[in-house]
C-alpha cells in the first residue's frame, strides 16, 4: 500500500490534519501533499517540509491516500477532476459534513476503498475524537485509516 498522503483542500481542517500527522510522526512531511487553489496561504506548511500544490491530480498520481477536505458544495467539482487518476488502489477519504458514503460511491463511480471521517481541528494538537465509517475496505486498510485519525 502507497502510504504517501494528499490532502486535497488546504483550509483548516486539512492543514490541522497534517499538524497532527506529523506531531505524532505517523507521517513524515516529504509524505504529505496539501493541495489548494491559492498555494500562498500554504507557504508555512512547505517550510516544514509538506508537499503544496495547485494540482489535485498531480497529488493524487503521487499518492495512496487522498484526503477530501474541500467544501462540501465542492465535493463534485473536485471529485470530477481527480476521478480518472483513481484507482482501486488508492484510499478516499472524506472529512467532509453532510457528504455520507453512499453520496461518494455515486460521485467517484468506481469500486475503491472509501471512508467517511469527521474528525475537527482539534487533530492539530492530537485531542480530536473522530468517527469514522467505510466501504468496499479490506481490513488492512480500516486498521490503517483507524490508526491515521488515532495517532
Amino acid at each position: 500500500m502507497n502510504k504517501k498522503i494528499a490532502i486535497i483542500g488546504g483550509g483548516n481542517l486539512g492543514t490541522a490534519i497534517a499538524e497532527g500527522l506529523i506531531a505524532s510522526k505517523f507521517a513524515k512531511p516529504a509524505d504529505i501533499t496539501i493541495t489548494k487553489r491559492n498555494i500562498s496561504t500554504l507557504k508555512p506548511y512547505e517550510k516544514k517540509g509538506i508537499r503544496i500544490s495547485g494540482s489535485n491530480s498531480e497529488a493524487v498520481k503521487q499518492s495512496g491516500i487522498i484526503i477530501l477536505a474541500v467544501k462540501p458544495f465542492q465535493v463534485q467539482e473536485v471529485v470530477e477532476g481527480i476521478r480518472k487518476e483513481l484507482s482501486s488502489s488508492h484510499i478516499l477519504v472524506s472529512v467532509l459534513t453532510g457528504v455520507t458514503i453512499k453520496d461518494l460511491e455515486e460521485i467517484v463511480k468506481k469500486k475503491m476503498p472509501l471512508f467517511r471521517a469527521m474528525p475537527n481541528t482539534a487533530i492539530a494538537i492530537r485531542e480530536s475524537m473522530t468517527c469514522l465509517s467505510s466501504s468496499n475496505a479490506t481490513a488492512e486498510q480500516v486498521k490503517y485509516i483507524n490508526d491515521l485519525f488515532c495517532t
